[in-house]
């Protein structure tokens, strides 16, 4: 008879760990697996959101993603993290799913034709159309290293977890990021020139007087020192 009983926890912790789930899970606790499910769907979500940018790609290749996760339970390896196996199997839908794509417009076709919204301030206008701006351009890169860039600026993933999620070594996920900086700058500056410069997490790009740090704008002022993140 299939356990259907998410496995006890040891010691002092409160809760069982993604690997206890997920060997749970191959030994067919449903329970256990919705648990995973519940755990991790949101940032899924949010990693497909912001590599495909459109709501209804994302949450299918989230839900994808955990179908695959069930089927292929018997081949993880619970020295890695689940989180990092599962971030792998959605950026590789990701990138099959924009793919598929290249011959259509990089737009959001939900947003054609929709009204602005009359309450909507000046500044507020332009934090989106900076937004839409620096999404567009970041269509542009090459697969390998939109991912980096999605993963880096816009979920904050360490380079180690990255590594790990795009199956490469730091030196290599390093050069990656500081390649897609160049080439997203490169494809900013074509478009719409190299004036006037602030910084993108630590990237040189013509904002104006914000910073767009991908998923949000922020006003900020001019004066402020730049921050990279830590590595």
């Amino acid at each position: 008879m299939k356990p259907n009983r998410i496995p006890p926890t040891r010691g002092v912790r409160s809760r069982p760990t993604d690997s206890e789930l997920a060997a749970a899970a191959l030994d067919g606790c449903n329970d256990a697996f919705r648990v995973l499910v519940e755990r991790h769907q949101k940032g899924a979500f949010w990693l497909a959101r912001g590599m495909l940018r459109n709501d209804d790609d994302a949450r299918d290749v989230s839900q994808e993603a955990f179908i695959r996760v069930h089927r292929s339970l018997v081949k993880f390896d619970p020295k890695l993290r689940f989180k990092s196996w599962l971030n792998r199997i959605v950026v590789n839908l990701c990138i099959d799913s924009l793919r598929s794509r290249r011959c259509r417009v990089a737009v959001d076709l939900s947003s054609i034709g929709e009204p602005r919204d009359p309450r909507a301030t000046p500044d507020r206008l332009e934090e989106e159309e900076l937004k839409e701006r620096v999404a567009q351009i970041l269509d542009q890169l090459p697969d390998r290293y939109k991912t980096i860039m999605v993963l880096r600026d816009l979920q904050g993933v360490c380079a180690k977890r990255i590594g790990e999620i795009t199956n490469t070594s730091h030196a290599t996920v390093r050069w990656r990021h500081h390649r897609a900086r160049q080439l997203f700058r490169e494809a900013w500056e074509r478009t719409y020139g190299k004036e006037p410069t602030l910084s993108l997490a630590g990237l040189a790009l013509p904002l104006g007087e914000k910073v767009l740090q991908i998923g949000r704008c922020v006003r900020v002022d001019s004066r402020s020192k730049e921050v990279d993140h830590p590595w």
